[in-house]
């Protein structure tokens, strides 16, 4: 029993690897280590440690004491820096947002290492210094507060400066859909969307999005409107760069559900009723650690999990989701009726067609079949077969 289990931990592992491989996050922590005379300190450790877990970095300063931490997730980090003669330097609390480069600078003093030196995350200079990129953070705050007619992320987007919505609706659409936002006067098809790390739109429309992460399963993205590095360059607009939440140490996730209701509205002049109007939206979201009894505890994993669900069902007036299906003769069953089951012919008869719209008529330049009549592909026998409702 307890081998089959572990089977099965092991292949779910196999299956979600390639999209934890998949994804690239673009942020970095970097920074030099001086002494307290302006000296740079080579070889002294820094331990980069994420409070949501699963991120964490040990690094060594360069021969210029440097030292850099590429690809980290934006998440709030504790920086460690030591070295043999010195106090311990820790900066707590320090704030990576999604893409973005900061610098954290370090100042030894002569000491025991047992002696800690903590600089708090807020108190350090959080200017971007490493490039010359002008960008707009959006948080997951911001997110989950501000009202969204459509529970759109890419409203959102239309908050950084230089950024406007081209789509003339307040409510974009989903699925086949495109996103129209111009950037600083760009076109909006010259856009690149990303979602941790990999491309979120179809390549040959360059308008159409792949994928839209529910508004909760969002950690927060970043807009770069200009000046970006060549890391981003697929398009000569606007960069959207989107992270999405991941587990933790500890358990944790929401539960929603958003109503619009026919009963909340008034009736216009003139109606003697109102017209029927619902919208259902409700999801979750649930992460946390993975961890097997008996080999080791959640505080010693690794590897995490995060699950996001959403559904929307919607009744609005002036939508017709009818669509015209074929008719019994046109599916070679002139005698059966609109509701009922048929034996399809070796034809389709559409006459009907051709007396509304003469040049819609089918027709077969080789003679090989009557005019009106078109041939039925024996594979679509069991389609037509079935009841017209």
């Amino acid at each position: 029993m307890k081998r089959g289990f572990l089977r099965s931990i092991f292949f779910l592992m196999v299956a979600i690897a390639p999209i934890a491989v998949s994804a690239q996050d673009t942020g970095a922590l970097t920074g030099t280590v001086h002494d307290s005379s302006g000296a740079v300190v080579p070889g002294a450790k820094v331990t980069i440690t994420s409070r949501a877990g699963g991120n964490d970095r040990s690094l060594t300063t360069n021969s210029d004491g440097d030292y850099l931490a590429a690809g980290l997730p934006g998440d709030t980090y504790d920086i460690t820096v030591t070295a043999a003669g010195f106090k311990t330097f820790k900066a707590k609390g320090v704030a990576l947002r999604v893409a973005q480069k900061a610098r954290v600078d370090a100042t030894l003093t002569l000491g025991q290492i047992a002696t800690e030196v903590v600089v708090q995350g807020e108190q350090l200079n959080q200017v971007e210094t490493q490039s010359s990129e002008l960008a707009g953070t959006v948080t997951g705050k911001q997110m989950t507060q501000l009202e969204l007619n459509g529970r759109n992320y890419t409203q959102l987007v239309s908050l950084t400066p230089g950024t406007t919505n081209q789509s003339g609706s307040d409510e974009p659409g989903t699925g086949a859909a495109t996103v129209a936002y111009s950037v600083n006067g760009g076109r909006t098809e010259y856009n690149n969307w990303e979602v941790d790390g990999a491309n979120n739109l179809d390549d040959g429309s360059n308008t159409t999005m792949i994928t839209y992460p529910s508004i909760d399963a969002i950690a927060e993205f970043r807009v770069l409107t200009s000046n970006y590095g060549a890391q981003y360059g697929k398009d000569g607009s606007g960069t959207v760069e989107v992270e999405t939440k991941s587990g933790g140490n500890s358990f944790h996730g929401d539960a929603y559900y958003f109503n619009r209701n026919d009963a909340y509205n008034a009736k216009q002049e003139f109606q003697s009723s109102v017209p029927e109007y619902k919208k259902h939206d409700y999801g979750f979201t649930v992460g946390g650690p993975i961890y097997i009894p008996g080999l080791y505890n959640k505080d010693k994993t690794k590897t995490f999990f995060f699950w996001s669900e959403e559904w929307r069902k919607d009744i609005v007036p002036g939508v017709n989701f009818n669509v015209i299906v074929p008719s019994a003769a046109e599916r070679g069953c002139p005698g059966a009726t609109t509701n009922a089951g048929c034996t399809p012919g070796a034809f389709g008869d559409f006459t009907d067609i051709c007396t509304i719209s003469p040049s819609d008529c089918p027709a077969d330049p080789n003679g090989v079949f009557t005019p009106n009549q078109v041939p039925i592909d024996p594979n679509a026998v069991p389609l037509l077969a079935r009841k017209v409702t």
